[in-house]
């Protein structure tokens, strides 16, 4: 993989984690987290689960609404570990 590949991809995950992130309601995770989000989508879609949409646009060799339906598990698997499931605490004045 090149230089200008690997920037290329790593820019799709950024922008396809983005969307995830926008569609899901959860985050904000900044560029570096919005970046890790979006290519440990990618990878959990097209290599773990061996997942791609029919007719799926591709850029860069990555599907992009395959990538995004990835991004979207992850940030709310991310969102439900980082904090849980249970009643919300709120910090109240006494």
């Amino acid at each position: 993989m090149s230089i200008t590949a690997l920037i290329i991809y790593l820019l799709i995950a950024a922008i396809v984690s983005i969307i995830a992130e926008r569609i899901v309601g959860s985050g904000p995770w900044g560029l570096l987290g919005n970046i890790i989000v979006g290519v440990i989508g990618i990878w959990v879609m097209l290599d773990v689960l061996h997942l791609a949409f029919p007719g799926d646009l591709v850029v860069g060799g990555v599907p992009i609404l395959t990538a995004i339906v990835g991004a979207m598990i992850v940030d709310v698997l991310i969102s439900l570990l980082v904090r849980g499931t249970g009643p919300r605490r709120s910090w109240r004045r006494q």
